[in-house]
C-alpha cells in the first residue's frame, strides 16, 4: 500500500515538473531574439524589457555604460512596488537601444521590432504597431521597448514604421 502511494506521488511530482518546463519554454518565447546578416556584418538583438510609462525619453536612445543604464531604470521604477526590475549589465561590444516611438496607427498599442539594419552608420529600426488588450483596457499609449544589441553603437537611428 505504501509503495503504491509513493509510486503515485512520484508520478504526480514528475508530471508536474514536466508541465512546468513546457510552461517556462513558452514564456521564454515571448522575448524574441533576432539576427540579420547585412554586408557580412551580423546584427543581433534581443528584447530586455517592455514597459508602458510616461517618462520623458526621445524616440530612441543608445545606452553604452552602466551609469546611463542605472539612470534609465531609476526613471522607469514604479514606486507602487517594493522590488524593481533587475538592472542589466552590458558586455563588451554591445549596447542597449531604448525605443519610445509616437504611435501613429494604434491609439493604445504596443510596438514590435521586425528588423535592424545599418546603412552609413545609421541604424534603421523597422517596427510595427501591434494591438495590446492590456494597454487598451488601461488606456496606456506610451510603449517603451529596451533591446540589447550586439556590435558598436552607430551615430544615429531612424525608426521606420512597417505598414
Amino acid at each position: 500500500m505504501k509503495c503504491t502511494l509513493l509510486l503515485v506521488l512520484s508520478f504526480l511530482i514528475s508530471a508536474t515538473g514536466f508541465s512546468c518546463r513546457s510552461i517556462s519554454v513558452t514564456k521564454s518565447e515571448h522575448k524574441p531574439e533576432s539576427s540579420l546578416k547585412m554586408q557580412n556584418n551580423t546584427i543581433s538583438f534581443s528584447e530586455l524589457r517592455r514597459v508602458n510609462s510616461n517618462v520623458k525619453l526621445g524616440q530612441y536612445s543608445f545606452i553604452k555604460d552602466f551609469s546611463a543604464t542605472l539612470n534609465l531604470y531609476s526613471q522607469l521604477e514604479d514606486k507602487k512596488f517594493s522590488r524593481s526590475e533587475p538592472i542589466p549589465t552590458l558586455s563588451e561590444n554591445e549596447y542597449f537601444l531604448v525605443l519610445k516611438p509616437t504611435l501613429k496607427k494604434e491609439k493604445y498599442g504596443d510596438i514590435e521590432v521586425t528588423k535592424l539594419e545599418i546603412k552609413n552608420n545609421v541604424l534603421n529600426v523597422y517596427y510595427q504597431e501591434i494591438s495590446n488588450s492590456e494597454y487598451i483596457l488601461n488606456k496606456q499609449n506610451n510603449p517603451i521597448l529596451i533591446l540589447r544589441v550586439s556590435g558598436k553603437a552607430p551615430l544615429s537611428a531612424k525608426l521606420v514604421l512597417n505598414e
